[in-house]
């Protein structure tokens, strides 16, 4: 009878271990919410192609067609916002409004790096350094274009060799990043290959490539709607994002279906 009395006690047991380990598994939260940072930084990212387009038809819509000037056209890089350089001339608040966009897609990477990091439970330092590098070239672009808008002429940031380390560096550090962020999210990683058209390398295959080739025009300077092209890719990368966070909500729905154990 204490033999039995026993086993029984053993069995209760390891009953009683299973039911605490299962209910560990099912109960215990993923570390992040990538789905919620997934529509973070796909609102900020859309947010940036809404104001880059606001700057881009302020030039190619309002400005042209009330232009009167005859010693300049308005295809001239005089009027160029991108980066502005002397000689600089702002066309309305052109450089304004997308330099309000580029800050927000630095605040948009930081999202998609929390989406990402989510995803996959992992955290490394060299990421985070790209995150920030990445992060960090879009915010000067946007600070330089914001305040040399507000203030009606290039900041001292204007110089050569400024724009072009932070266009290319920033342009690297995206493709790692889209390629490190491959196995977290597939439409992450697409995401990061439009936001390569916000980067300097990105603008001028919009303003040497794809604007002449829509427009069946290739202007002595910049060709029309090449900054539209731009804020197009970078609305295609939010649109991206939306679809990460669905595929993401869909995985975890899946996933805590499987886990969750059957009475």
């Amino acid at each position: 009878m204490f033999a039995v009395g026993a086993t029984r006690f053993r069995y209760a047991g390891r009953m009683t271990a299973a039911a605490f380990s299962d209910s560990r598994v099912v109960t215990v939260p993923p570390r992040g919410r990538p789905v919620a940072w997934s529509l973070v930084a796909a609102a900020l990212v859309l947010a940036s192609a809404a104001l880059q387009l606001v700057a881009s038809l302020e030039r190619w819509v309002v400005a042209r067609d009330s232009w009167t000037r005859d010693d300049v056209s308005v295809e001239d890089n005089l009027f160029n916002y991108f980066w502005p350089m002397d000689p600089w001339e702002n066309l309305g608040s052109t450089a304004q409004f997308y330099g309000a966009g580029t800050l927000l897609l630095a605040l948009a990477i930081l999202a998609m790096a929390r989406a990402a990091g989510a995803a996959e439970d992992r955290d490394t330092s060299t990421e985070r350094t790209l995150v920030r590098v990445t992060a960090g070239s879009f915010a000067l672009t946007g600070v330089h274009a914001l305040v040399s808008g507000i203030i009606g002429v290039p900041t001292p940031l204007q110089f050569v060799a400024i724009p072009l380390l932070a266009g290319l560096v920033g342009f690297v550090c995206l493709v790692v990043l889209g390629i490190r962020w491959l196995w977290a999210s597939t439409a992450t990683a697409l995401a990061c290959g439009f936001l390569l058209g916000s980067t300097l390398p990105g603008y001028f295959v919009a303003g040497y490539l794809i604007a002449p080739a829509l427009t069946n025009y290739s202007s002595y300077d910049t060709t029309p709607w090449t900054e539209t092209v731009v804020a197009a890719t970078t609305a295609a990368g939010g649109l991206a994002l939306i679809v990460a966070a669905g595929v993401t909500a869909i995985r975890r729905a899946r996933r805590a279906a499987t886990l969750t154990p059957h009475v």
